[in-house]
């Protein structure tokens, strides 16, 4: 019982995630949502509630990956060397998975000059999650191996 309870918490994440996706999608389909808008902002409830559904869903992933982390850093072997990797590999997903959900509400009130720097912003966002990562694997991939090759001196 003890192990499905330490294996519960990523199985409520990933269930809350897929329910926020789903749901952001299918209002956001809905007519009314749709046809429903704030002029000034250009922004439709449909693009609202799609930016609510599908950030939500990232920031849970984030949270995710988090959890993931701590988890993985609480236990022996090789886990807490792997635990190293799991923020930076989410960041380099979450960082450009954020652009296209920001600009649903933000697309309206960005000409062409404030979308390039909010692309480049982006850009150079992604460039940081990737080098994170490659900081990491520089750093612990040798004592994640090292684990991996003999348990009994990681334990």
């Amino acid at each position: 019982m003890n192990n499905n309870a330490n294996a519960a918490w990523w199985i409520r994440y990933l269930l809350v995630i897929v329910v926020t996706l789903v749901l952001g999608a299918a209002l956001g389909e809905l007519t009314f949502f749709q046809k429903t808008s704030i002029a000034a902002l250009k922004l439709t409830a449909a693009n609202l509630v799609r930016f609510l559904g599908y950030g939500s869903a990232l920031a849970l992933l984030w949270l995710l990956a988090q959890r993931a982390a701590q988890e993985l850093n609480k236990r022996s072997g090789w886990q807490p060397q792997a635990s190293h990797f799991v923020l930076p590999l989410a960041t380099v997903i979450i960082v450009p998975a954020t652009h296209p959900v920001l600009l649903l509400v933000l697309g309206g009130l960005l000409g062409p000059e404030l979308r390039k720097i909010y692309d480049w912003l982006f850009i150079l966002g992604t460039l940081a999650a990737a080098i994170w990562l490659v900081l990491s694997l520089y750093q612990h991939l040798e004592p994640l191996l090292d684990s991996l090759r003999d348990p009994k001196s990681s334990d």
